[in-house]
């Protein structure tokens, strides 16, 4: 039982996590985005804004929705929207596109971030419900701090491919 809990703790959490991940894993990687748009921070500061606003506008859709259809269809639409965003993101050859692309990323990502609430509310009611939500906000709370450090990686594994690449 205990075991059930944890795992569905944990994938709830992971979750809830991939909106703030897909923010904080792409800080540090701001300048080279630019340089590599040919374009200035401010613009692609612009894509983080986009973001923003689209998984605040992503979540106050998918409630409604999952309440009429059922948590799945919509999670998993969600998942596909972000993966498929994702990739046409690391593949936008101008700022434009990468705005457009996070913005429907952020819309997938949405989600992630209002569906597994909903998920803890059927499943558990009272103590157990508390546990469950706290359980979710530890995973989605480290978030914030592995994003930065897991986007900085990427970024040295991209500077070192292009050192052996040719």
């Amino acid at each position: 039982m205990q075991t059930r809990f944890f795992k569905i703790a944990l994938v709830l959490g992971l979750l809830s996590a991939i909106g703030p991940f897909a923010i904080d894993m792409y800080l540090p990687a701001l300048p080279q985005i630019g340089h590599s748009l040919q374009t200035d921070i401010g613009a692609v500061q612009m894509s983080l804004t986009v973001f923003f606003l689209s998984i605040g506008v992503g979540q106050l859709i998918y409630g409604p929705v999952s309440d009429m259809v059922g948590r799945k269809p919509p999670l998993y639409f969600g998942l596909a929207l972000f993966t498929v965003a994702s990739v046409g993101c690391a593949l936008a050859a101008d700022i434009q596109t990468l705005v457009v692309l996070r913005f429907v990323q952020g819309l997938g990502a949405a989600a992630g971030m209002a569906i597994p609430r909903a998920v803890v509310r059927d499943l558990h009611t009272g103590t157990d419900a508390a546990r469950l939500s706290s359980l979710l906000m530890l995973v989605f709370s480290v978030s914030p701090i592995l994003a930065p450090l897991v986007g900085s990686g990427v970024i040295a594994l991209g500077a070192g491919a292009r050192c052996f690449g040719p």
